[in-house]
């Protein structure tokens, strides 16, 4: 060990430098371990540990929220190539999956799941567009174009889109629970019923969109509310 004062070299096992009675044990604190093939596999281990920890730790902050359909469904559309996380990868990897209730029920499925707000969004959203169409083409024209086609396209939407909502919706409510909990032995109870899903939501919210859809119409259409 080289003593630090007046570097004279001492061994490994010194207190004290033997020439000038310098004190050893802070240097040697100091020095790191050389790189050796060992060391170099410790940090590797150590690397691949905290980074396994991470992704049980989202597996199952993720499994609290969703609920059941979570392990059978869920986990392997966000992650059918990669490790559970809470944030979306740079190559988008949980967005390129299909959603077939998202398809099939739209905004009905949206409020299963508690996106209310994602919800209301493509509601207004998809109503503002027919408007502007009405508006735009004429209602002659626009019935031709067919107002079928018009919900068909935004349902395709939905369905191409409804896993990245969900995953968004999922991931900042976890995080908005873990900022607010006081309490981790409560923190899954309260993932749980910030999470799942409501048959009462999914009911409500499907009238509140069509009396919404018919508001709007009533108000900005009023010459062809009823032909609608």
């Amino acid at each position: 060990m080289l003593c630090n004062n007046c570097n004279q070299e001492n061994s490994s096992e010194a207190g004290v430098c033997s020439k000038c009675g310098h004190q050893l044990s802070d240097v040697q604190a100091q020095t790191p371990p050389p790189l050796t093939a060992v060391n170099i596999s410790k940090d590797a281990q150590s690397t691949k540990n905290t980074s396994s920890s991470d992704s049980e730790t989202a597996d199952t902050l993720l499994a609290a929220f969703v609920g059941k359909k979570y392990d059978d469904f869920y986990r392997n559309k966000w992650f059918k190539d990669s490790e559970p996380r809470l944030e979306v990868n740079n190559d988008g990897s949980s967005i390129h999956s299909f959603n077939i209730a998202g398809l099939l029920l739209g905004t009905s499925w949206l409020c299963y799941r508690k996106m209310y707000l994602v919800a209301l969004c493509i509601v207004v959203g998809i109503n503002t567009v027919d408007l502007i169409l009405m508006h735009l083409l004429g209602m002659e024209m626009y019935s031709s174009i067919g107002q079928t086609s018009f919900f068909i396209a935004w349902a395709v939407l939905t369905g191409l889109l409804g896993n990245y909502f969900y995953f968004n919706h999922s991931v900042k409510n976890i995080k908005k629970v873990m900022d607010n909990n006081v309490n981790p032995a409560m923190l899954e109870q309260d993932l749980a019923a910030k999470g799942g899903t409501t048959w009462v939501g999914a009911i409500v919210g499907s009238i509140l969109a069509v009396l919404l859809s018919m508001g709007m119409s009533y108000v900005f259409a009023p010459d062809w509310f009823w032909l609608v």
